[in-house]
């Protein structure tokens, strides 16, 4: 992602660029409302994937993630 991409989801934020530390899996999230967008899903559409449910459904935590510069 090049350019700033506004959320989709809740239109509050920029879409920022997150890691799983231990896996290196990458993800786009909406700090604001926490929408995700995993692997390469289209970041100028809508999503249904949600921070909550993906740390859950991976065991995780926040600790477990890194932002990264985009």
């Amino acid at each position: 992602m090049s350019s700033k991409v506004i959320c989709r989801h809740c239109q509050q934020d920029w879409l920022a660029q997150y890691e799983v530390k231990s896996t290196g899996e990458e993800f786009f999230m909406c700090p604001e409302c926490e929408s995700i967008w995993l692997g390469r899903q289209d970041t100028s559409e809508e999503t249904e994937d949600y921070l909550s449910e993906f740390l859950e459904s991976r065991g995780l935590s926040w600790g477990d993630l890194e932002r990264r510069e985009s």
